[in-house]
């Protein structure tokens, strides 16, 4: 077992900022479109011109910036980029995603300049049923043409590696179950093994636990390919859009509570909590919260 004490000055990370600018790309954005199950949509943009009237997804940020675009040699051996550059070297070495709280002020349009600004706002060592963690938070303010479009506050937690034997983690998929009551809308989606490598290109993320199914299951200890929590998440926020496709989301705030897994049932669901917000949720089979959400709306 690692010890958290053996990592000096974690602390010192926090408050370091890094900037990076991109241009909003109509391209991915319908790629996104495609991936969600709708048309493509008509994205383009010309430098002569006002940007098109059709927004990007809100989540559309994710697709720009991504924090593996660097180097192979700078990769660890997760796929990830590796520890102890603006990242603090946390010594645990199984990462995820534990949620966001977004608030979007103004649409990104392709075509646009997007300055992000990213700060290490905190570091909370803790101590969990399954052992030692860490989160890691960041603040993420993206710029459109020097307008503040997006804050994203993104939270990753570090645990340490699984003492299952090499192996005996890998098995078939939870069965289906029911969707749940209660809720005023429902749908069913699966992700697969494709799904989840168009994901990974399209936000170039090189996680190994998304696409490697020896070293998920054998290294790391999941029984299988790990369905992206930004995916979910988007899934979970499409869904809501589709059914309210009159109201404009002003925040989107979800914690992922457990994993889902490829090839397995995923059931999204909301319901109107009060005026202008909503309580979502992606459920895993047997009926268990994977990721809980709130959306607000204007």
């Amino acid at each position: 077992m690692t010890e958290m004490s053996d990592t000096p000055n974690l602390q010192d990370w926090v408050g370091r900022t890094t900037t990076a600018t991109e241009v909003a790309d109509g391209q991915r954005a319908s790629r996104l479109s495609s991936l969600l199950g709708h048309d493509s949509v008509d994205t383009r943009a010309d430098a002569t011109t006002a940007p098109v009237a059709t927004p990007l997804f809100p989540l559309g940020h994710w697709l720009h910036f991504s924090e593996d675009d660097v180097p192979m040699s700078d990769l660890g051996a997760d796929g990830h980029a590796a520890l102890g550059g603006f990242m603090p070297p946390v010594p645990l070495p199984r990462r995820m995603w534990a949620g966001s709280d977004l608030t979007f002020h103004t649409p990104i349009h392709p075509g646009q300049k997007l300055e992000r600004t990213t700060t290490i706002e905190s570091i909370a060592e803790k101590t969990g049923g399954t052992g030692p963690l860490c989160f890691v938070t960041l603040k993420h303010e993206v710029t459109a043409d020097g307008v503040l479009a997006t804050t994203d506050r993104h939270t990753i937690v570090y645990r340490e590696a699984t003492s299952a034997p090499e192996g005996s983690a890998a098995r078939p998929p939870r069965a289906d179950s029911p969707v749940p009551d209660g809720w005023e809308w429902s749908e069913s989606v699966r992700s697969n093994e494709v799904m989840l490598f168009r994901y990974s290109a399209l936000t170039f993320n090189s996680h190994r636990i998304h696409y490697d199914h020896p070293y998920v299951t054998e290294v790391e200890g999941y029984p299988g390919l790990v369905t992206h929590g930004p995916l979910t998440a988007t899934l979970l926020l499409d869904a809501f859009i589709t059914r309210h496709p009159g109201e404009a989301v002003t925040g989107y705030r979800f914690t992922a509570k457990s994993p889902l897994f490829c090839n397995e049932q995923i059931h999204l669901v909301g319901r109107e909590t009060e005026a202008g917000t909503h309580e979502l949720q992606a459920i895993a089979p047997g009926g268990k919260t994977a990721i809980a959400a709130t959306v607000t709306t204007a």
